[in-house]
This record gives C-alpha cells, structure tokens and sequence, in this order.
C-alpha cells in the first residue's frame, strides 16, 4: 500500500481522453473542485514523488488506454489506444 500513491488519485484529475483510437498526450491536472490546501498539497507531491505521481496517473486511467510515458518536467501524459 502506498499512501503517496492513494493521496495522489484524490487530487489528480481524470485525463480527459478522446475515443478516438490512436496516440496522443494530454496534460495533467489537479481536480477542479480542490481547495487552495489541497492544491498546494498536489504541487508539493508533484514536485517530490514523480514516481508516485506517474503511478497514480497510470492508475487513473481507463483500462482501454495504455500508459506509454510521463514527461514529469513538462507535466505531460503520453498514451495510445489499441
């Protein structure tokens, strides 16, 4: 169990991903109804667990999308659909 990890998923918001099947890259985000605690809390994971924040994004997305990389300096999600 990975606390990091779990507390990430309640900030992270859903990467909005299009059906359209093919590769793509979507920024990530936190939630928008976090308040201003709870966004500096997602900025401070961001910054020091790049591992668990690339673990929590992968876990959030669909279970048709594959995880390809995360560009953490750029905040950038790359994934492709089968």
């Amino acid at each position: 169990m990975n606390l990091i990890l779990d507390e990430l998923k309640t900030l992270i918001e859903v990467p909005v991903i299009p059906e359209v099947r093919s590769a793509g890259q979507v920024r990530v985000l936190p939630k928008a109804d976090l308040d201003y605690d709870q966004v500096q809390r997602y900025w401070r994971l961001f910054g020091k667990y790049p591992n668990d924040f690339a673990g929590a994004v992968n876990k959030l997305l669909p279970n048709s999308v594959k995880f390809v990389s995360y560009d953490h300096l750029n905040n950038v999600l790359t994934y492709e659909q089968p």
